[in-house]
Protein backbone atom coordinates (compact mmCIF):
# COMPACT_ATOMS: atom_id res chain seq x y z
CA UNK A 1 0.00 0.00 0.00
CA UNK A 2 2.25 2.94 -1.73
CA UNK A 3 -0.67 5.22 -2.62
CA UNK A 4 -0.77 8.48 -0.65
CA UNK A 5 -2.41 10.21 0.42
CA UNK A 6 -4.83 7.00 0.97
CA UNK A 7 -8.17 7.73 0.80
CA UNK A 8 -11.44 6.07 1.68
CA UNK A 9 -14.32 8.34 0.56
CA UNK A 10 -17.70 9.07 2.12
CA UNK A 11 -20.56 7.50 1.84
CA UNK A 12 -24.23 8.15 3.07
CA UNK A 13 -23.27 6.21 6.43
CA UNK A 14 -19.60 6.05 6.87
CA UNK A 15 -17.14 9.04 7.21
CA UNK A 16 -14.79 9.91 4.70
CA UNK A 17 -11.16 8.80 6.06
CA UNK A 18 -7.41 9.94 4.72
CA UNK A 19 -4.22 8.99 5.63
CA UNK A 20 -1.49 10.59 4.48
CA UNK A 21 2.22 10.77 4.80
CA UNK A 22 4.31 14.00 4.51
CA UNK A 23 7.61 15.35 5.39
CA UNK A 24 7.19 16.56 8.73
CA UNK A 25 3.53 15.26 9.56
CA UNK A 26 2.10 11.70 9.11
CA UNK A 27 -1.71 12.44 9.69
CA UNK A 28 -5.15 10.26 9.80
CA UNK A 29 -8.88 12.28 8.95
CA UNK A 30 -12.22 10.97 9.94
CA UNK A 31 -15.04 13.47 8.44
CA UNK A 32 -18.55 12.86 7.99
CA UNK A 33 -21.04 10.71 9.69
CA UNK A 34 -19.98 7.85 10.78
CA UNK A 35 -23.28 5.41 11.50
CA UNK A 36 -22.68 2.30 8.90
CA UNK A 37 -25.31 -0.72 9.22
CA UNK A 38 -22.64 -2.90 9.80
CA UNK A 39 -19.82 -1.91 11.70
CA UNK A 40 -17.04 -3.97 11.69
CA UNK A 41 -17.76 -4.23 7.85
CA UNK A 42 -16.26 -0.32 7.67
CA UNK A 43 -14.01 -0.19 11.28
CA UNK A 44 -11.98 -3.46 11.03
CA UNK A 45 -10.61 -3.09 7.64
CA UNK A 46 -10.02 0.50 8.44
CA UNK A 47 -7.56 -0.29 11.68
CA UNK A 48 -5.81 -2.53 9.68
CA UNK A 49 -5.82 -0.07 6.94
CA UNK A 50 -4.12 2.44 9.48
CA UNK A 51 -2.15 -0.22 10.68
CA UNK A 52 -0.35 -1.30 7.43
CA UNK A 53 -0.49 2.43 6.15
CA UNK A 54 2.02 3.90 8.66
CA UNK A 55 3.36 0.64 9.31
CA UNK A 56 6.81 2.11 9.68
CA UNK A 57 6.10 5.22 10.82
CA UNK A 58 4.61 7.38 13.67
CA UNK A 59 1.43 9.30 13.12
CA UNK A 60 1.95 13.10 14.50
CA UNK A 61 -1.97 14.25 13.77
CA UNK A 62 -4.82 12.66 14.09
CA UNK A 63 -8.19 15.08 13.03
CA UNK A 64 -11.77 13.92 14.11
CA UNK A 65 -15.02 16.30 12.41
CA UNK A 66 -17.85 14.09 12.24
CA UNK A 67 -20.88 15.59 12.06
CA UNK A 68 -23.10 12.42 13.93
CA UNK A 69 -21.94 9.22 14.65
CA UNK A 70 -23.89 6.54 16.64
CA UNK A 71 -23.11 5.10 19.92
CA UNK A 72 -21.56 2.16 18.41
CA UNK A 73 -19.21 4.09 16.19
CA UNK A 74 -18.34 5.98 19.65
CA UNK A 75 -17.01 2.81 20.50
CA UNK A 76 -15.14 2.41 17.10
CA UNK A 77 -13.59 6.04 17.79
CA UNK A 78 -12.35 5.05 20.71
CA UNK A 79 -10.45 2.21 19.70
CA UNK A 80 -9.29 3.53 16.91
CA UNK A 81 -7.95 6.67 19.02
CA UNK A 82 -6.52 3.80 21.43
CA UNK A 83 -4.30 1.99 18.91
CA UNK A 84 -3.10 5.25 16.93
CA UNK A 85 -1.72 6.45 20.57
CA UNK A 86 -0.05 3.20 20.93
CA UNK A 87 1.43 2.85 17.96
CA UNK A 88 2.52 6.95 18.05
CA UNK A 89 2.40 7.87 21.67
CA UNK A 90 3.13 11.71 20.81
CA UNK A 91 -0.11 11.87 18.85
CA UNK A 92 -2.34 14.91 18.39
CA UNK A 93 -6.07 14.34 18.41
CA UNK A 94 -8.06 17.35 17.42
CA UNK A 95 -11.41 16.93 17.83
CA UNK A 96 -13.51 19.11 15.84
CA UNK A 97 -17.25 20.35 16.54
CA UNK A 98 -20.12 22.95 15.36
CA UNK A 99 -20.04 25.59 17.62
CA UNK A 100 -24.25 24.86 18.02
CA UNK A 101 -23.11 21.17 18.29
CA UNK A 102 -22.99 20.25 22.12
CA UNK A 103 -23.39 16.68 21.71
CA UNK A 104 -20.43 16.42 19.45
CA UNK A 105 -18.56 18.69 21.87
CA UNK A 106 -19.47 16.33 24.66
CA UNK A 107 -18.17 13.78 22.79
CA UNK A 108 -14.82 15.51 22.98
CA UNK A 109 -14.67 15.83 25.96
CA UNK A 110 -15.33 12.50 27.18
CA UNK A 111 -12.51 10.92 25.12
CA UNK A 112 -10.13 13.68 26.88
CA UNK A 113 -11.46 12.43 30.08
CA UNK A 114 -11.03 8.84 29.17
CA UNK A 115 -7.63 8.99 27.70
CA UNK A 116 -5.77 11.85 29.25
CA UNK A 117 -2.76 10.55 28.27
CA UNK A 118 -3.15 11.32 25.25
CA UNK A 119 -3.12 15.19 23.64
CA UNK A 120 -6.68 16.12 22.59
CA UNK A 121 -7.87 19.10 21.64
CA UNK A 122 -11.37 20.23 20.99
CA UNK A 123 -11.75 22.81 18.19
CA UNK A 124 -15.25 24.80 17.61
CA UNK A 125 -15.68 25.93 14.02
Amino acid sequence: MNKNPYIIEAKEDTPLVVLEKKARENSILIQGVSMPENLFEFYTPLFETVLDFFKDDNISNMEINLEYMNSMSNKQILKLIKTVHEKSPSVKVVWKHAKQDDLIKLKGEEIQSIFPEIQIVLVEY
